[in-house]
């Protein structure tokens, strides 16, 4: 098995450069808001991007981006943990997640219901990128108005179609 190159120094760079690349193509879309970026690495040598979408069931959809040695870990929380019907919306969620492309759903920091991915530095283009994005979105909107349904009855109505 051939394991992805290190990055180097310039990877930062040249992520923010293709991440940029990528919302000017959506610029005049309202589906892309801001792109934030940590310009300092953490006190694990990471660097982070924070990318704020708009999606239909959720007016905003935050998927957080983390430059690894040899990775992009992309995250976006689906949901907070759930209080009703766990196990009931653990089988929807592992039922869903067999079905789902680029992404995969997870138990995340405080029980919380996220999309996950890790992605080879060398292989995160403007394309690639463009499919992350589509894919978090697309799954967002079709997973969050039942997972919270099922797992935050008491605090969640759906919205009423546009």
């Amino acid at each position: 098995m051939e394991r992805a190159p290190l990055t180097d120094e310039d990877a930062a760079l040249r992520l923010d450069e293709t991440l940029r690349t990528w919302a000017t193509q959506w610029q005049a879309n309202s589906f892309v808001g801001d792109i934030e970026h940590q310009p300092l690495p953490d006190d694990r040598g990471h660097h982070h991007w924070l990318v704020r979408l708009k999606g239909e069931e959720r007016d905003v959809i935050t998927l957080w981006l983390s430059l690894r040695q040899r990775t992009v870990f992309a995250e976006t929380e689906v949901m907070p943990a759930p209080e009703d019907r766990r196990e009931e919306l653990f089988k929807y969620l592992l039922t869903k997640n067999h079905e789902l492309r680029e992404l995969h759903l997870a138990i995340g920091p405080e029980e919380g219901i996220y999309l996950v991915a890790q992605i080879p530095f060398s292989e995160l283009t403007v394309e690639r990128i463009d499919e992350l994005v589509g894919a978090t979105v697309h799954y967002v909107d079709e997973i969050f108005p039942t997972a919270m349904s099922m797992g935050l009855a008491s605090v969640y109505r759906r919205r009423k179609a546009r």
